[in-house]
């Protein structure tokens, strides 16, 4: 049993904050170790200072608008919070990443697919030398919301997300890239040695709203990330789709197939598939 209780405390009313509040109910169901006390909701603009609890491990959790995530960590370090996690993505604009960087307290991004069954499988087979040397690594993550909205000819005050106040200077390479470009640094093992994107705004809500993304990161030893990140392809539903080109063989995961890996080796291809469910924290 844990010394003190865990105190949650969250900002962001959404479909993201709701899912993080049913997830914590979830936690204190499962986990009879857990001593977690009722979740405690920020109003917008309200100092999460207010909210600490001293006999408590006062834990901020955010999922408010993507422009105030940078901001709000920065007030959740300052009041005294113990631990933080944050909805990605962590910030929008590059002025706001050095003063994150010198955050000590613990702080933790929800990047999801890193932790799903198939990442871990592709990951493990890149440590065991299975695909090889991995020189490439290439996704496609298309959605059509951006499409769908021109065709209805909505508004664009429908949407927080076109507030660059509120959603940042862009949105299809924050939004849907942040978890492009999480899973790429994740399998490559390495940080980028430069990037470069082309965007388009064709469809685009709001004039700063990209809807279309080109994004190469090159890598040291000539290796080389390339994604096509989109809100406005016709059709698409979530489809999330990389491959991890090494010299042995090649590995694909699909959002579609969650439970499947798809390993190539010359010309032939099997399909591994998850065989037992298992958490997706599972180490």
């Amino acid at each position: 049993m844990h010394s003190k209780p865990l105190a949650p405390v969250l900002a962001g009313t959404g479909m993201a904050g709701g899912a993080i509040a049913r997830s914590l109910d979830l936690v204190s169901r499962i986990d009879a170790g857990l001593r977690l006390l009722p979740v405690r909701t920020l109003a917008r603009g309200e100092s999460p200072a207010r909210a600490l609890r001293p006999e408590a491990v006062n834990v901020l959790f955010l999922a408010n608008p993507s422009a105030l995530h940078a901001g709000s960590l920065l007030d959740g370090v300052r009041a005294g919070f113990d631990a933080i996690a944050v909805e990605k993505p962590v910030c929008t604009r590059p002025e706001e990443i050095a003063p994150l960087r010198a955050i000590t307290v613990p702080v933790t991004v929800f990047h999801g697919y890193r932790a799903m069954w198939a990442t871990r499988a592709i990951r493990k087979m890149i440590g065991d030398g299975d695909l090889g040397e991995v020189f490439a690594f290439e996704a496609r993550y298309w959605q059509s919301s951006g499409a769908r909205a021109a065709l209805r000819g909505a508004s664009a005050k429908d949407s927080w997300k076109n507030d660059p106040g509120l959603n940042g200077p862009r949105d299809a390479l924050t939004d849907l890239g942040s978890h492009v470009a999480d899973l790429c640094l994740h399998l490559m093992g390495d940080k980028p040695l430069r990037g470069r994107c082309w965007l388009s705004y064709r469809n685009a809500a709001a004039p700063h709203r990209d809807t279309h993304v080109h994004l190469h990161l090159t890598f040291a030893g000539g290796r080389m990330a390339t994604a096509s990140i989109s809100k406005t392809v016709h059709g698409a539903t979530n489809d999330l789709e990389y491959t991890v080109v090494g010299t042995r063989a090649a590995a694909t995961w699909s959002f579609l197939r969650p439970d499947e890996v798809r390993v190539g080796s010359g010309s032939r291809m099997q399909c591994i598939r998850r065989e037992e469910p298992e958490p997706s924290s599972a180490s």
